[in-house]
């Protein structure tokens, strides 16, 4: 989908590039994630050009990311890879002529899988806000409710960033999670929309080993805990997720709906001397929340 975004740079009114940032709160922790999931948009075909490993490994992507922890209780949880990709779409915004230099970045380091959403919890106060960018050219936003988890606390030990940590269990939205919380870091957060629980959430992960996510490392650092302002399209979750649908039923067509005009083109070559047709980038839709 990259090598379709190329016409787009041109378009400065693409609503999913951050516009500024507001800075809610200052950090009192920071803990770091490594992330492996199911890429949530996946393609049945593949440019010959791409090697079957390299196939592979964009069905189940992995990325970093951030816990911000505020002094008021306000968090924040995002793809540091996102923030990366951000960085270099505004960077080409302004100059154009780098794109094809961003694409080389974008490849080289796994960016295009980034994990697209930012979690804040506690914003408002005593919900959550969640916003979405998932395709580079629309941002979504819509509130979730806080502490959604039904917890059933085990007995069960493990150590994790030489923190003794206790294992928790609960179903979610479809699924089935254990997470690992240290008590004797006594605060009611968690990854992504994990929290509820009587000490840090450090490690957490789904019945299937699908969604992993582990904490490497802490520290006290104190930064500006930001809100990226976006020309946002307040959305319910359900709503969210018909919109990834109608996108990864035609992704071509859903650009060229958002950009009429566009030099988008319906076919592009497939690295063997043919092309793949628009139905060829039609993608499966993998959500996280199956309910």
């Amino acid at each position: 989908m990259a090598i379709c975004l190329f016409p787009l740079f041109a378009y400065s009114q693409l609503a999913g590039l951050p516009k500024g940032f507001e800075t809610l709160d200052t950090t009192a922790i920071r803990v770091f994630y490594d992330y492996t999931y199911p890429s949530e948009f996946s393609m049945p075909k593949r440019l010959a050009s791409v090697s079957v490993e390299d196939s592979i490994k964009q069905e189940n992507a992995k990325d970093y990311m951030v816990l911000e922890i505020g002094t008021t209780g306000l968090s924040k949880f995002y793809s540091d890879h996102k923030r990366q990709m951000d960085s270099l779409i505004t960077e080409v915004m302004k100059n154009p002529q780098k794109a094809q230099f961003m694409m080389e970045d974008i490849q080289k380091f796994g960016l295009q899988k980034a994990a697209s959403g930012e979690v804040f919890k506690n914003y408002p106060a005593g919900k959550m806000t969640v916003t979405d960018n998932f395709n580079m050219i629309n941002a979504f936003q819509y509130e979730d409710n806080l502490n959604g988890f039904d917890w059933e606390i085990t007995t069960d030990t493990m150590t994790c960033l030489n923190y003794l940590c206790q294992k928790a269990t609960a179903d979610f939205r479809g699924r089935h999670y254990e997470a690992w919380f240290a008590p004797d870091i006594p605060v009611n957060d968690g990854p992504w929309k994990f929290s509820g629980l009587p000490g840090l959430i450090l490690y957490a992960k789904d019945s299937e080993n699908k969604y992993i996510l582990k904490a490497v490392a802490l520290d006290n650092t104190q930064t500006p805990l930001q809100f990226a302002r976006r020309d946002y399209m307040k959305i319910t979750r359900k709503e969210l997720d018909k919109v990834k649908i109608r996108f990864a039923e035609d992704p071509i067509g859903y650009m060229k709906n958002s950009f009429p005009g566009a030099p988008i083109p319906d076919q592009l070559p497939d690295g063997k001397g043919g092309t793949m047709s628009r139905s060829d980038f039609n993608m499966a839709y993998n959500p996280m929340e199956l309910e």
